[in-house]
């Protein structure tokens, strides 16, 4: 009867075997822990790594994101001639006008680029951005720099077009290409 059978086939007898291997020490080595702690050590650090990089790409990728947004808000104001409140109803609305502060003069400081509206030929700032902390603008030498992008209202003519901006981070980098009519693709 000390030989019983319980439903899962593990019998008494296998359970005092097991109880009688863990009394006399039996388990793992150092070596063994060593070994196995190492490794997980090593996939745990890889990941990190990976997960760091895949994050700071984010960053660059959103904050191109956010640039385009700027810039194709100011062509489609423009081109629907959408009066911001800034401007007064009798006045006459001009354009929109993007900026990148690297290459221009900003009305704000402290900003990397900003969206203005100029109504009855007063300039005002419409919408002032920052790029997260480690992300800048650049020009690459030899191709068309973006310092200012003009869309007008009146005409709906684009000037500073094509050209070329570059957002550089954690040594990351996105192209954006302006064509003339001021469509962005990066």
């Amino acid at each position: 009867m000390s030989n019983v059978r319980s439903r899962t086939g593990f019998t008494q007898h296998h359970f005092r075997n097991l109880i009688e291997y863990c009394k006399n020490g039996a388990g793992f080595t150092l070596v063994e822990l060593l070994v196995v702690f190492s490794l997980m050590s090593i996939v745990s650090g890889l990941g990190f790594a990976s997960f760091m990089s895949y994050s700071r790409r984010q960053v660059i990728v959103q904050a191109a994101s956010n640039f385009k947004q700027t810039i194709d808000l100011a062509r489609f104001n423009a081109l629907s001639q959408v009066k911001p409140e800034t401007c007064s109803s009798g006045d006459e609305l001009s354009n929109f006008k993007v900026n990148i502060c690297l290459n221009a003069i900003c009305l704000n400081s402290g900003v990397d680029y900003e969206m203005n509206v100029t109504c009855a030929g007063l300039e005002q700032v419409y919408v002032k951005k920052t790029l997260p902390q480690g992300v800048t603008f650049s020009n690459v030498p030899g191709n068309p720099a973006c310092a200012t992008l003009t869309f007008n209202a009146l005409t709906g003519v684009a000037q500073g077009l094509p050209c070329e901006i570059y957002i550089n981070g954690y040594g990351n980098q996105v192209i954006f290409s302006v064509d003339s009519n001021g469509h962005v693709s990066y």
